[in-house]
């Protein structure tokens, strides 16, 4: 099978990982809270990716080239120590649901960021593909909720969690391109995806103990093993494998190609949110979602 095939699969099968990874975090973060569950993901996620590149490779840390490896730390410390953390409040907050429709502004930070810090200019194409983007999200994000007491309807969907989502969406999108930037310097997806969660977990951590939330981090998990269940299920499938399988992608395919096929969780997930969470999905959540999408696949496309 042709190398681009095997590429575009890779994303297909990041994007039906991070559907389902969000869900086992989100069920671990509404007993423990985000920030913890975090800890323990990249904790775990670090643990699992070395075993898995000392068996493939002959050694748990990549020999490669130094810039590269810089790159990919610094991503990690970015996109997963701190990006993810807002992610995974906003997980708590809003549900997967919600949230990852949010995160699909990340391809629309990225264009806009090109274009001013690289002076990328924009088709006209391209803005309308950003506008529809925005107002799928902004349509979903400004559900009104029903009336209270006063006759008031207000926001269906919580301020603070929005701000979190849209946090993590900036500091993600900042992530992803110093990731792109470190697999251009030769670095074999695997390793990247082993360097960037080690760069996340050794700032979490570093940031735990220095807190003082070492050991109350650890008697957390050893208090509910439920919730360490769903983490280690959620690390396995959703930065280990999907994250695997981006780098993967985003090796074989343009970035354009790879960040569009692994951009489909929001629309995979509104049957999760209503059969697990048991969320009142409208239609208009549904449509602004499908928008939101659409928008995303075709300012993608056309790059």
């Amino acid at each position: 099978m042709d190398a681009y095939i095997w590429g575009e699969l890779a994303a297909l099968g990041a994007s039906v990982c991070f559907t389902f990874g969000p869900t086992f975090f989100t069920l671990a973060g509404r007993e423990l809270g985000g920030i913890t569950v975090n800890r323990m993901r990249l904790l775990l996620g670090t643990l699992y990716l070395v075993l898995f590149h000392w068996l493939y490779y002959g050694t748990p840390f990549p020999p490669g080239p130094k810039e590269a490896l810089g790159y990919l730390l610094l991503s990690g410390a970015v996109g997963m120590g701190l990006g993810d953390a807002f992610m995974l409040s906003a997980f708590v907050c809003l549900g997967p649901r919600m949230t990852l429709l949010i995160l699909n502004l990340s391809p629309v930070l990225a264009t806009v960021a090109a274009w001013v810090l690289f002076q990328e200019h924009l088709s006209l194409e391209q803005l309308m593909a950003i506008g529809l983007v925005l107002g799928g999200v902004s349509w979903v994000v400004l559900e009104r909720g029903e009336a209270n007491e006063e006759g008031e309807r207000p926001l269906r969907y919580p301020i603070r969690g929005i701000i979190y989502a849209v946090i993590a969406a900036v500091v993600g999108t900042i992530g992803t391109l110093l990731a792109k930037q470190g697999l251009r310097l030769g670095l074999p997806p695997i390793s990247g995806s082993m360097v960037r969660l080690f760069g996340g977990m050794l700032v979490t951590w570093v940031w735990t103990t220095l807190s003082g939330q070492f050991w109350a981090t650890w008697r957390a998990f050893l208090s509910r093993p439920r919730a360490f269940l769903f983490t280690a299920l959620g690390v396995l499938i959703g930065p280990v494998l999907g994250m695997t399988l981006m780098l993967v992608a985003m090796n074989l395919v343009p970035l354009g190609i790879a960040t569009t096929l692994a951009s489909l969780a929001p629309v995979l997930i509104l049957p999760i949110g209503r059969w697990i969470f048991k969320e009142r999905i409208s239609g208009q959540a549904i449509v602004g979602t499908l928008l939101a999408t659409a928008g995303v696949i075709w300012l993608l496309g056309g790059r």
